[in-house]
């Protein structure tokens, strides 16, 4: 079977998910199945650029299911698209609560902080995220925008360096490179 909580395969017997820890105890399993069902079709809308549509379904899954590490993460970023800043860092800062080492929740939280304006926080959840996950080469590169906006060019160009170690063929990361070491 897969945790309802964080998809990975776990054994039958089990009264708690052995990766993120989720209590198959209580009852609660058809509400958490309700929810799992509402955050799928969220998704599915949030692919089509509907997230104002999405929006409802994510409350009502982390409504039914409060731990819901996955739903509250997805709501994050749907708030972050319409903007609804303070909300989506709202949602996001509850994902990272239930699951702390949750790297794209900080990475995503950072962006929301970046559309801000508010590169000293975008930066400290860019930096967290690199934290706990070393190879997140999209979080050096988000970085590297903020510390862009906050005139920190060697700080800049440090993390495109290194998003540039990840991936060495983005043509526009190196090009960016260039500018900033030519202005530097």
């Amino acid at each position: 079977m897969r945790c309802f909580n964080c998809s990975k395969e776990v054994p039958l017997d089990v009264e708690r998910c052995p990766v993120c820890g989720f209590s198959f105890l209580g009852g609660r399993i058809e509400a958490i199945k309700e929810a799992t069902e509402l955050n799928s079709r969220a998704q599915l809308l949030d692919s089509l650029g509907k997230f104002g549509e999405s929006v409802p379904l994510y409350r009502k899954a982390v409504e039914l299911y409060p731990e819901f590490v996955v739903a509250w993460y997805n709501l994050g970023i749907a708030l972050g698209r319409l903007p609804e800043n303070q909300e989506a860092v709202d949602a996001l800062s509850r994902a990272i609560a239930l699951k702390p080492d949750f790297a794209a929740a900080y990475a995503a939280r950072g962006e929301v902080h970046a559309l801000a304006g508010d590169y000293d926080e975008a930066v400290k959840d860019y930096s967290m995220a690199i934290e706990l996950y070393p190879d997140y080469a999209q979080a050096y590169y988000k970085r590297a925008l903020a510390w862009i906006e906050m005139e920190k060019t060697e700080e800049a160009c440090q993390d495109l360096e290194d998003y540039l170690f990840y991936k060495p063929h983005d043509a526009r990361a190196r090009r960016r490179l260039e500018r900033l070491k030519g202005g530097a």
